[in-house]
């Protein structure tokens, strides 16, 4: 045989095994022939997908979907498979419970009497109910057996001590039977608030199983927090606190002899800003020389005239020298001065 065939068979036969095991694992058995049934539920108390469906404790198949109804957002559909020898009666109803405290959900197929004819098809609807975490992990039957019992004995106890002549006696059974009343009363006030209250205390125990869960899964990173802290600390003893908290001190004391000088520097700052808004006062009331070279128009028109005027000057001094500077080398007297057709002198 050729390896190709060989490592072929061998891939086929490892694909086959890890299908079977994981179906096996599920719960269910590739081998088994099943019938399909769905159960509609309000809240399935974050059920797995593999959960068991029991008998009267016996596995006779298991859960394999669990979606949002399609039809109604009201509703958790469940899809179930079980063995296709179970025949199920009209009237079965499947009832979802909690396996102990801290253990997982399973769903409990319950009928009066075992189907011989008219049973449930293939891909039928079970009506589904929850029961509480109490009636889960305790049957009614057992309980009315234990308080059948433990109410025979006390009426024999009762009876013997009712037959004494003793007054005393007498009365500490009236009380009895007082305290046994108001016990009674006390019981069924808790069953009723403990079936009222089923839901809470189902989804309390899941809260804790869930962050127990958190808590191991993140026990390694709470390790390193609680280590880090520990490092820290120990960098704060070697770091001295006693050094770190005089440098401090010290920093804070030359921090507020800053602060006084600043408060000193803006004291003065107000002080000459106060002088500075004075002589602004004084030059816009017209006080002293700057006061009145400010708001005298008059004296601001004639220096505007004189500079005016001497601009002209120089202008006429570049343009017409001749006319302020006569220079005779041999003692004649110059020419008349003409004055030019752009003077602006003459403007």
């Amino acid at each position: 045989m050729r390896n190709e065939v060989k490592v072929g068979l061998l891939s086929l036969a490892t694909i086959l095994i890890l299908v079977f095991g994981y179906k096996y694992l599920k719960g269910s058995n590739i081998m088994d022939r099943t019938n399909t049934y769905y159960i509609r539920f309000r809240d399935v108390g974050q059920m797995d997908a593999s959960a068991p469906v029991l008998i009267r404790g016996l596995s006779i198949g298991s859960v394999t979907k669990i979606q949002l109804d399609p039809d109604s957002a009201d509703w958790v559909l469940v899809t179930i498979a079980v063995k296709r020898e179970i025949r199920l009666p009209q009237n079965a109803r499947a009832i979802l419970v909690s396996q102990g405290l801290m253990g997982g959900k399973a769903l409990i197929l319950d009928y009066p009497a075992v189907c011989l004819e008219n049973c449930l098809p293939n891909r039928s609807f079970i009506p589904g109910e929850i029961a509480g975490m109490l009636s889960s992990m305790v049957s009614k039957e057992e309980v009315q057996e234990y308080a059948k019992s433990v109410g025979s004995q006390l009426n024999k106890i009762l009876d013997t001590a009712a037959t004494n002549e003793n007054v005393q006696l007498a009365a500490t059974v009236k009380n009895v039977h007082l305290i046994l009343a108001n016990l009674a009363a006390s019981t069924a006030r808790i069953n009723q608030l403990l079936e009222h209250s089923a839901g809470g205390l189902d989804q309390t125990v899941q809260n804790l199983e869930t962050v127990t869960n958190a808590l191991a899964r993140n026990s390694q990173a709470l390790s390193n927090s609680i280590k880090s802290l520990e490092d820290i600390s120990t960098g704060i003893a070697a770091a001295k606190p006693g050094k770190m908290i005089q440098s401090a001190d010290q920093a804070l004391v030359e921090s507020q002899q800053a602060l006084r000088q600043l408060t000193q520097t803006l004291a003065d700052s107000k002080q000459t800003i106060v002088q500075l808004n004075e002589v602004v006062g004084d030059i816009r009331s017209g006080k002293g020389s700057l006061g009145k070279l400010i708001n005298d128009p008059a004296l601001y028109n004639n220096l505007n005239r004189s500079s005016r005027n001497l601009e002209l000057l120089l202008q006429d001094l570049r343009l017409n020298p001749k006319r302020y500077v006569h220079i005779s080398v041999f003692g004649k007297d110059g020419t008349p001065y003409e004055v030019p057709p752009e003077d602006p002198a003459d403007r």
